[in-house]
């Protein structure tokens, strides 16, 4: 009878308690999950648009090099980035105050728009464009050389800005 009456009394649940302690270390664990998650997607977010960022700086140095390179005169004027060329009717304005984007604009003599290009950099990014005469010996005779110096300060790096550097080409 003792065997019978131990059976009895023997459970074969779960207290109240155990189910809130357990149910407790599930909530934590998810929550943390969560938000690991969270952490993740964020960082991969921030990663593609400065993945995005940078390779359109590249696109718009590739641009501003070969541009300047066949440029006859170069010319700065605020945010905007003026190349001439004497082999055709047309120049080429890089606008670096544009909004939303940078844009590159190629133009003819009489003003009109032949074709244009914008360059999606994050519009918080601090630009400087400034025209550096190059030295005496290097200089072309027949035309004014200036190194084109271009800085873009990306928001999330303020204090490494990415240089672009743009020369004409000088004939032997």
């Amino acid at each position: 009878m003792a065997n019978g009456a131990e059976r009895m009394n023997r459970r074969h649940g779960f207290t109240l308690l155990e189910t809130l302690v357990m149910l407790t270390m599930v909530i934590a664990m998810l929550g943390g999950t969560l938000a690991l998650v969270s952490l993740i997607r964020t960082s991969s977010q921030h990663a593609t648009a400065d993945g995005l960022d940078r390779q359109e700086i590249r696109r718009l140095a590739n641009d501003i090099r070969r541009d300047v390179a066949d440029a006859n005169q170069v010319e700065v004027d605020g945010s905007r980035l003026i190349l001439d060329f004497s082999d055709s009717n047309s120049r080429i304005v890089y606008d670096f105050g544009s909004e939303p984007a940078f844009a590159r604009t190629v133009e003819s003599t009489d003003e009109s728009v032949q074709s244009s290009d914008r360059y999606l950099i994050n519009k918080s990014s601090q630009v400087e464009l400034r025209l550096q005469p190059l030295s005496e010996d290097e200089a072309d005779s027949d035309r004014e050389t200036s190194l084109v110096e271009l800085t873009v300060a990306l928001p999330d790096r303020p204090t490494k800005p990415i240089q672009i550097l743009a020369a004409p080409r000088i004939s032997p």
